[in-house]
């Protein structure tokens, strides 16, 4: 830290170095009056007159400078995020029928590199099962469509929660089916978080520090709501936490896991983890997924140094949500399709 001088130590230096009061000049290079040495004294003064108020102002420029830049950026406030559909009915580019009513959001509004690659990150995270399943299949994926699928589909319900100068937060539902809508259906969930100034995602290792004290702190309140699905044992712990950290070899063979959060309206954090089966086996309409509901105040003591609290505790509402003007309904997975009359006709439709 540079140490600010005082006028005192500026007067003191400049006497010492002969350039305030003049003292080691040359009287004969001093110009000469009546008043001799008064007059010498008197420009002397409005010299260091002169130059203290010249420190003043470099000091004042100096602190104003700084204060400016210390100032949060302005942020995007005139931008909107219009809702699209994805929709395709029985296309004929597949072995099998496919029926998709997937809702993705599309910002416009801010500087166009930054908005070009934030909706590819809001379009894929709407596609997500979708691709794994259906349009991007690996070699397992494949087989199962040549050997099991006779129709694929996905309704994807997208609705932005959070929307300020600084930060765009949005939930992703999914109910989807691979093989059959019938047999294979389960309801996954996903956050999507977009930092306006940078276009970049924060997930949720960023803005937390995801270690067994955070995994204590989530469990105690998942299990409230899960009747103890998550257990209280020490190793219950240790397994919930690989799969926030997504690094458990065993259960990596069989799921693929998705921690998540997003910001709500009210300024709340829903953290959740969704367990995306890489199987297909028949089974009762499942949720995939678990989350918890909390206040800012409760994360403080897993706050990493992530840029994304500060443009938190500063943001104010900002931009513009414009609704999808036609959202088709999916004709099996709809909220008042048959699928599930007939489930719950059976009793068999379940929560998890």
């Amino acid at each position: 830290m540079v140490k600010q001088r005082s006028m005192t130590d500026i007067s003191d230096q400049n006497t010492e170095t002969g350039y305030m009061g003049l003292e080691t000049q040359n009287d004969d290079m001093m110009p000469k009056t009546e008043d001799g040495d008064a007059k010498t004294k008197g420009m002397s003064g409005k010299l260091a007159v002169a130059v203290i108020v010249g420190i003043l102002i470099v000091l004042a420029a100096s602190a104003a400078s700084a204060v400016y830049m210390m100032r949060p950026p302005k942020g995007c406030e005139d931008y909107t995020v219009q809702m699209h559909q994805y929709y395709v009915e029985y296309s004929d580019e597949y072995d099998y029928w496919d029926v998709l009513t997937i809702e993705y959001p599309e910002i416009n509004g801010i500087e166009e590199d930054k908005q070009d690659a934030i909706n590819v990150l809001l379009y894929d995270a709407a596609m997500d099962r979708t691709n794994y399943w259906h349009f991007e299949p690996n070699d397992e994926v494949k087989k199962l469509q040549e050997e099991h699928y006779s129709l694929f589909c996905s309704d994807v319900d997208c609705t932005v929660k959070y929307h300020s100068q600084y930060l765009l937060s949005m939930s992703y539902d999914e109910i989807y089916a691979p093989a059959n809508p019938v047999w294979y259906v389960s309801m996954t969930k996903r956050g999507m978080n977009i930092d306006l100034m940078t276009g970049e995602e924060y997930q949720l290792s960023d803005i937390l520090l995801l270690d067994e004290e955070f995994a204590a702190f989530w469990a105690k309140r998942a299990n409230e709501a899960y009747d103890d699905f998550f257990g209280e044992e020490k190793e219950d712990r240790k397994t919930l936490l690989a799969w926030f950290l997504k690094n458990d070899e065993e259960w990596n063979a069989y799921y693929e896991f998705q921690p998540y959060f997003y910001v709500t309206d009210e300024g709340k954090f829903i953290i959740g983890i969704s367990i995306n089966p890489k199987y297909i086996s028949a089974h009762e309409p499942q949720e995939d997924f678990y989350e918890i509901c909390c206040d800012a105040q409760e994360l403080e003591a897993f706050r990493t140094e992530s840029q994304f609290w500060e443009q938190y505790e500063l943001s104010e509402p900002a931009g513009e949500v414009v609704e999808c003007e036609e959202l088709q309904t999916n004709l099996w997975l709809g909220d008042t399709e048959g699928i599930w009359d007939y489930w719950e006709e059976r009793g068999d439709l379940l929560t998890h």
